[in-house]
């Protein structure tokens, strides 16, 4: 038919073999790589990284972290303004554990304590001077355990490496009460951790909150 040219199977082999090729870098099985890898990339940024000591973190520096490094516990950059009492001497508070043996352990004493006890300190004494300076950062800070403290002292030289970050002083009280007319001090100088009175005025707080 004169209506009809002859392209030659070359030529007409080589449209959609050219179409097929162009296909072939951008696509593989028809999905786009290069959007999947950037897609992926954006999904990967949104998900959770895991934390090391020394990190920041809802406004603290991370000082323990579990197993995943998903969780853990960060201290606030300072001291509360001004050493504090613990407060509600000679009151063996109800709901708060009594820790006495030495090295303190057990309820009351343990990582993951230090919210239950700051809790249960200001339901029994809502005066507590140690308890309410802690809390005072917010409903998410408290006052740490005598092990969450133990923690914090041994990655003391991390933490006060953190730029803005406000070096220890001594004397710190925990959120262990060692019963009626004691509670548990960390001593950052030599790490030596005690039960004190709670009507001693030199003990500093650092505040304390989960992630």
């Amino acid at each position: 038919d004169a209506s009809f040219v002859d392209m030659g199977t070359t030529q007409f082999m080589s449209v959609p073999y050219a179409l097929q090729a162009t296909t072939a870098t951008e696509l593989t099985g028809g999905i786009d790589q290069a959007y999947i890898a950037a897609l992926e990339a954006r999904i990967a940024a949104l998900e959770p990284q895991p934390a090391v000591i020394g990190d920041i973190r809802e406004g603290g520096v991370v000082f323990w972290v579990d197993s995943t490094g998903l969780h853990g516990l960060v201290c606030a950059f300072s001291d509360y303004v001004s050493v504090r009492e613990w407060g509600c001497d000679g009151t063996d508070l109800t709901n708060v554990p009594n820790v006495t043996s030495v090295p303190p352990s057990g309820l009351g004493a343990e990582i993951g304590d230090g919210i239950n006890n700051t809790n249960n300190i200001l339901n029994d004494c809502p005066s507590s001077p140690a308890a309410v300076a802690a809390r005072s950062l917010g409903p998410e800070w408290f006052l740490p355990s005598v092990k969450e403290l133990k923690e914090m002292y041994i990655n003391k030289t991390t933490l006060e490496a953190v730029a803005g970050f406000s070096a220890f002083s001594v004397h710190y009280w925990s959120s262990t009460e060692g019963g009626s007319n004691f509670a548990w001090f960390q001593n950052f100088f030599d790490g030596v951790q005690y039960y004190f009175y709670k009507s001693t005025t030199y003990g500093s707080v650092r505040a304390v909150r989960a992630f």
